[in-house]
């Protein structure tokens, strides 16, 4: 959990009621926050690498977290990957690289889904037409990235209210559960994640691994998984035997066939080196795991409504390919 330390967003957008119902979402989750807007991709940058600043105080911003808006009209890019240019460009720069970038857009399109995880996205959020549903998602999102993802370092809602949202997505007949492969070599721990997502119809935890080089035959189709369901999310713990998630990450990063699957990793270190190696090794988010079953419950759900509802994932086949 992020607690209440600061907290500053970068939000890349020139929608003003975007930028106005982010910044009204974050500030209810009652973390310490402070939230920037720039209008484009060209003004990020030039406040990220220190040549402008945002800031009241004239200080360059130092972000933990940025938003970025692929529907800029100043951007002036025919396509959402085109547009996908200031992303990579990010992901290029050693010292920007270890900043999660949530693209949020307009478009649901799976081929943008897609160009954006290549691009180095933490997730891929896609804008509803609807102002109330709008609204609702952006507090979702917020929420997620406030109190379950950590962050790295920067220069509730209620049970019954969670109740009521997922019994709302399970019964949308356009949310389909979320296949996800849990990499732990901890029994207990796989055990208390079980027992946590048991009655949340959204994510389907289709298999578990006890080490990185059993997680990687499965999702690559290799003997004995051949047939194996290919998951859409990856739930990676840090020290394994054999390989450790971080070389597990690097291993799907450099494979083509993997390089797309969004990975969480979910681990008891809390180690602010941690959380840059692993967004800057092209993790998607960084869970801490709780000591108590009622609090891996509350990011159990939290989670689920994130990567189901809110974050767009791409596509898992139903068997792993060779």
């Amino acid at each position: 959990m992020v607690g209440a330390r600061q907290v500053e967003i970068l939000l890349v957008s020139d929608c003003d009621n975007d930028v106005d119902s982010l910044r009204s979402s974050f500030d209810r989750t009652r973390v310490s926050n402070t939230v920037h807007a720039v209008p484009d991709g060209a003004a990020a940058l030039a406040v990220l690498r220190g040549k402008a600043s945002s800031r009241h105080d004239g200080l360059p911003v130092s972000p933990s977290l940025i938003l970025l808006d692929l529907n800029c009209p100043a951007a002036h890019q025919p396509t959402v990957a085109a547009e996908l240019e200031l992303l990579s460009e990010l992901k290029s720069d050693p010292v920007l690289r270890s900043i999660p970038v949530i693209v949020v857009t307009a478009s649901s399109d799976q081929a943008d889904v897609l160009n954006a995880y290549s691009s180095g996205a933490c997730s891929f959020v896609s804008k509803p037409d609807c102002p109330e549903k709008r609204r609702q998602l952006f507090e979702q999102l917020a929420d997620y990235w406030a109190h379950v993802s950590q962050l790295p370092r920067s220069g509730s809602n209620s049970d019954d209210l969670f109740e009521s949202i997922i019994e709302a997505a399970t019964s949308d007949a356009g949310v389909e559960p979320v296949p996800v492969l849990v990499v732990d070599d901890s029994e207990d721990d796989i055990l208390l994640l079980k027992e946590a997502f048991a009655d949340c119809s959204l994510i389907d935890l289709v298999a578990t691994a006890e080490d990185g080089e059993t997680a990687l035959r499965y999702m690559r189709g290799q003997t004995p998984f051949a047939d194996a369901q290919r998951p859409a999310i990856v739930l990676l713990d840090i020290n394994m035997p054999r390989m450790n998630g971080f070389e597990v990450l690097a291993e799907m990063r450099s494979d083509i066939r993997l390089a797309q699957t969004p990975v969480i990793m979910l681990t008891t270190s809390k180690q602010e080196s941690d959380i840059l190696r692993a967004y800057t090794d092209g993790a998607c988010s960084f869970i801490s795991k709780p000591v108590n079953f009622d609090r891996m419950r509350q990011i159990a759900r939290r989670f689920a409504l994130y990567w189901t509802t809110v974050a767009h994932t791409p596509p898992a086949t139903a068997a792993v390919s060779h």
